[in-house]
């Protein structure tokens, strides 16, 4: 048998992701993964099913791996269906918020998924819906958490982002899951207390109608700004500038932007639901609420003691360095693969 190291320079790696190009948080997902694969040692060959035209060359390349790793089922399934594409490599699928939450029963991906040889999620709440919906998977699915990563630090010099008090930062796409403006009248209760109140959603606009209730809330309010999609580098900058971070979204798989404020220091105020609470627990390092009422007491309760913010900020640093680490989700996958291929690898 080979040693670990030589069969991992020799294995190649199909990486099937909709997005590389744009910024969206699959996109964040599969550049973390391939770079850590990398890292590591595995030759990887990506593919942005969605935003990549498929030629007889990319079929080449992908056909020349030794295992597929597809990100996001549903998507991967209509496409494959619609370029009538086959899989002849044994693959793994991983699959997020969006693919769990709401397009388990979708007929079109059924295959996709009784067909791989593993399945990852990121939590717990992900697994018991995969499995409850396709009871024959149980023993293939298993939880990959993901991990804290940004390439680089970057800066928003070009962003007009006032200073104030206090900052409040909701890094999203803008479509209608992440309910964007779900607190804003409670927000905007504080305003005359807090007439140097700032609050910032940044993310790329998804879906035309939500951005529109988005920027027509905008023209009307000073102290908010939307401020679009932003390179993953320059987000280090927008973290620090935020005083707390906040999540709204109806459902998450397990939100890269709550894993960002945490190891930056930055309280994270979050809509409980099951990706969620997979990073916050309630009142430790984090706040996680039910209704807007509820968001503007803890909001106000973290505005009001310096202790709790700080415990909130340091508790968050140290949920996302002891268990969200780039190393352990690789060499989690890595595992994966090897029980795939066997003697293989």
């Amino acid at each position: 048998m080979k040693n670990t190291s030589q069969t991992i320079r020799t294995t190649r790696i199909g990486f099937w992701s909709p997005y590389l190009h744009s910024k969206r948080g699959n996109s964040t997902t599969a550049r973390r993964i391939v770079t850590g694969l990398r890292q590591t040692g595995f030759s990887v060959e990506v593919y942005a099913y969605e935003e990549d035209e498929w030629t007889p060359q990319i079929q080449t390349r992908m056909d020349s791996c030794d295992l597929f790793h597809i990100l996001h089922f549903d998507r991967f399934a209509k496409w494959m269906q619609k370029k009538n594409v086959e899989l002849t490599k044994p693959y793994i699928v991983t699959s997020g918020g969006t693919d769990v939450n709401e397009k388990m029963e979708n007929p079109i991906s059924k295959d996709l998924l009784l067909n791989a040889s593993a399945i990852t999620v990121f939590t717990d709440d992900a697994k018991d819906k995969v499995t409850g919906a396709y009871p024959q998977l149980d023993g293939r699915v298993e939880v990959v958490p993901q991990s804290f990563w940004l390439p680089e630090d970057g800066d928003f010099n070009d962003i007009d982002l006032h200073e104030g008090y206090p900052k409040m930062l909701l890094p999203s796409g803008v479509r209608k899951v992440k309910d964007v403006l779900y607190v804003m009248d409670e927000i905007e209760s504080l305003t005359k207390e807090y007439p140097e109140l700032r609050f910032v959603i940044a993310g790329e606009p998804l879906e035309k109608e939500e951005v529109e209730h988005v920027k027509v809330y905008e023209d009307k309010n000073s102290w908010f700004t939307y401020v679009g999609s932003l390179p993953l580098a320059s987000m280090t900058s927008v973290y620090k500038w935020a005083d707390m971070v906040l999540n709204t979204s109806v459902s998450e798989g397990q939100p890269l932007s709550l894993m960002e404020a945490m190891y930056y220091g930055k309280p994270v105020i979050a809509r409980r639901n099951g990706g969620n609470e997979s990073l916050i627990t309630d009142g430790s390092n984090g706040f996680l609420f039910t209704d807007p009422p509820q968001f503007k007491r803890q909001l106000l309760k973290l505005m009001n003691s310096k202790e709790l913010y700080a415990q909130m900020a340091e508790k968050g640093r140290e949920r996302i360095a002891n268990d969200f680490s780039l190393k352990k989700e690789i060499q989690h996958y890595q595992g994966i693969y090897q029980s795939i291929r066997g003697d293989h690898l």
